[in-house]
């Protein structure tokens, strides 16, 4: 929506915004940043990083990746600068590549000039990516170093094997090299860029100010997405815990979320212009198309929100500009989810207005009392592994969603045998988990007779 002026001068109000569409006709902008001239820095997953300066979009973009792979969710990903941009003009960037039709994921540093990023310097490449589960963000911390989180490229199993960088995330320092105080930098049967390990898809990292405690949004199996806190060396069970569920020596969430909300972005607000949010977390939803506002003492949730509830459609980045406005950008190209709409993707403003203008509101906060950690056991009943790690896909009653066939006709399988194979192994090329390691065998052809019960043989031709 256009923003409303008025003429009136007030102090403004810290619960009242409009938003303003600042770009528009874009492509899945995935990340935003501000360098300290006031500039915009943005990615478009399709390849192109651009600059928005001075109320325009700079036609030529900074930076277009050739070799960057797009297909699915896959594409250029995260971006960030350097704490000391001012001296080096270092930007770094995320994005997929594939060699010998894999899929893998690099973290490059560039350097800023004349408007362009030049100069590539490789900081971390090789890590197994796939169409649907390949992270990837990128934060420094107030410690200097560089963050990275990965998917589990759709294996989840590999997200608990420290041999791995998939299901991770990675801490470097600037230049790549593996920091001293690393927890597994000592380790040989692990590698040494791990910060946390046992993370399905997380797209979001923020550091909260007061406290320098590190957050992450994740995605879960249908539902299941979750807020954690962020320990060094901690495991934070994917695949063997999801949901509610808890086992020793396993971290579970501070927030869970079923149905799911589909978290990318999350950020403390720490900007002037809306006092109401000072020190909130905020958290860009997907599925939830809306922006997930979380009150915090510590590690702690108080209460929560929806803001923008199913205005603008899919919300995946969010930053905080040099004018403690919030900026945030839409995702509806983004299939099979998103569905473009004209002018679609954008990238918007909130902005508070002065005292008397026509504006949106904050809602009152919302204190969420279910109960979190209470499941002591994992619950495999076969009814119960299918609604957490297949609904989401083939829909509650096997008959396909937008996002993969139905099972209803049988078409992956008519017997225990070859539906277990299936479990094991995986369509992973087609975005098909494969699950061996993680369902415990007997489990597995549970699961696949759950499956052939509710289902039809497939019609004699």
């Amino acid at each position: 929506m256009a923003a409303h002026q008025s003429g009136r001068v007030g102090r403004p109000p810290s619960n009242s915004f409009v938003v303003d569409t600042i770009v528009k006709d874009l492509i899945a902008p995935w990340e935003i940043t501000f360098l300290p001239d006031q500039t915009m820095l943005f990615t478009e997953r399709a390849g192109r990083v651009r600059l928005y300066r001075k109320n325009n979009l700079v036609d030529k973009p900074a930076l277009t990746v050739n070799d960057v792979e797009t297909t699915k969710k896959m594409g250029l990903l995260g971006l960030c600068v350097h704490p000391d941009f001012s001296k080096n003009k270092f930007v770094y960037l995320a994005y997929n590549y594939k060699i010998n039709n894999t899929p893998l994921l690099r973290v490059v540093r560039y350097q800023f000039s004349a408007d362009s990023l030049r100069r590539p310097t490789t900081i971390i490449e090789g890590i197994l990516a796939n169409q649907n589960h390949t992270g990837c963000r990128l934060k420094f911390g107030p410690d200097r170093k560089l963050y990275i989180t990965t998917g589990d490229a759709d294996r989840p199993a590999m997200a608990q094997d420290l041999k791995s960088l998939i299901g991770k995330i990675l801490r470097v320092n600037d230049d790549g090299s593996i920091p001293t105080d690393n927890p597994f930098v000592a380790s040989d049967t692990a590698r040494q860029e791990i910060w946390s390990y046992g993370h399905r898809n997380p797209q979001g990292l923020a550091f909260q100010a007061r406290t320098r405690l590190l957050f992450d949004s994740e995605h879960g199996p249908s539902g299941g997405d979750e807020v954690n806190q962020i320990e060094r060396g901690k495991n934070y069970g994917w695949p063997r815990i999801h949901h509610r569920d808890t086992l020793t020596g396993m971290m579970s969430p501070l927030l869970e979320y079923t149905p799911s909300v589909g978290p990318a972005e999350a950020i403390f607000y720490e900007g002037d212009a809306f006092p109401a949010l000072k020190g909130n977390l905020l958290v860009a939803a997907l599925r939830g198309e809306s922006i997930i506002r979380i009150q915090m003492d510590g590690n702690r949730m108080v209460a929560q929100e929806r803001l923008l509830s199913k205005q603008y459609g899919r919300i995946r980045a969010l930053a905080v500009g040099p004018d403690g406005y919030i900026y945030f950008s839409t995702s509806q190209q983004d299939p099979p989810e998103g569905h473009p709409r004209p002018g679609y993707d954008m990238i918007l403003r909130l902005r508070p207005v002065p005292v008397g203008t026509s504006s949106l509101t904050l809602g009152p906060l919302t204190v969420d009392n279910r109960p979190m950690g209470e499941t002591v056991a994992l619950n495999n009943a076969p009814e119960t592994l299918y609604g957490q790690l297949c609904a989401s896909c083939h829909g509650d009653n096997l008959r396909g969603t937008d996002r993969a066939k139905g099972l209803y006709d049988r078409r992956y399988g008519a017997t225990r045998g070859e539906i277990s194979q299936l479990l094991r192994k995986g369509l992973v090329e087609q975005g098909m988990p494969a699950w061996e390691g993680v369902i415990k065998p007997a489990d597995m052809d549970k699961l696949a007779d759950y499956i052939l019960t509710k289902t039809e043989p497939a019609p004699v031709r």
